[in-house]
C-alpha cells in the first residue's frame, strides 16, 4: 500500500483548525457517544470509540450486541465518504429521531448525511468512487478520519496515565 503523506497533508489544510477541538467538546457535553460507519469507515470509528472508552468516556460502536439504544441527549458520531451510504443514514436518521445529536465526518458537503447532521467535518478526500488509480479506493478518506479522530482524542485533555490505566488488560 502506498501512504500518500501529501495527499493527507493537503486534505488537513482544509479541514477547519478547530474542528478537534469542537468535536472534543461535543463528546465532553454529552453523556454517551455512538460511533458508526460501514466497512472500513466503521473500523475507524471503532479505533476513535477504543480510544474514547480508554479515555473515560461512555462510548458504544452501534451494532456491537452490547450497545444500547441511542436516547434524547446522546451523541453519535458517523462516517461516510460520499455521505449516503445507507446504513449511515439510517442511523442518523434513527438518532434524530429520538433527539440525540449528529456529528458526520464526510467528504460530500452536499450529501443528504450532511443535511442531516448537527455538526459535519468535511473531509476532502477522494472516495472510493473519486480515488485516483495510485490510491486505493477509499483509503485517503478512512486515513483522513482516523488521524483526525486522534487529534480530536488528544483534544479531550485527558492524562495519558489514566488512558493506560483503562487500557484492556485481558489480551
Amino acid at each position: 500500500m502506498v501512504y500518500d503523506f501529501q495527499a493527507l497533508s493537503e486534505i488537513f489544510e482544509q479541514i477547519p483548525t478547530d474542528a478537534p477541538q469542537n468535536i472534543a467538546k461535543l463528546i465532553h457535553s454529552h453523556p454517551r457517544i455512538f460511533l458508526y460507519g460501514a466497512g472500513r469507515s466503521g473500523l475507524m470509528l471503532k479505533a476513535f470509540a477504543m480510544r474514547l472508552a480508554q479515555a473515560g468516556f461512555v462510548t458504544f460502536a452501534v451494532g456491537e450486541t452490547v450497545t444500547p439504544a441511542i436516547v434524547r441527549g446522546d451523541l453519535l458520531i458517523v462516517a461516510s465518504a460520499s455521505g449516503r451510504t445507507a446504513s449511515v443514514l439510517r442511523c442518523a436518521e434513527t438518532a434524530r429521531t429520538v433527539g440525540a445529536t449528529v456529528c458526520a465526518l464526510t467528504a460530500s458537503s452536499d450529501a443528504p448525511l450532511a443535511a442531516l447532521s448537527d455538526s459535519t467535518v468535511l473531509l476532502h478526500a477522494p472516495t472510493k468512487d473519486s480515488a485516483p488509480s495510485s490510491s486505493i479506493m477509499g483509503t485517503l478518506f478512512e486515513q483522513s478520519v482516523l488521524l483526525l479522530c486522534d487529534r480530536s482524542v488528544e483534544k479531550l485533555g485527558v492524562d495519558a496515565d489514566q488512558m493506560r490505566a483503562r487500557h484492556a488488560n485481558l489480551e
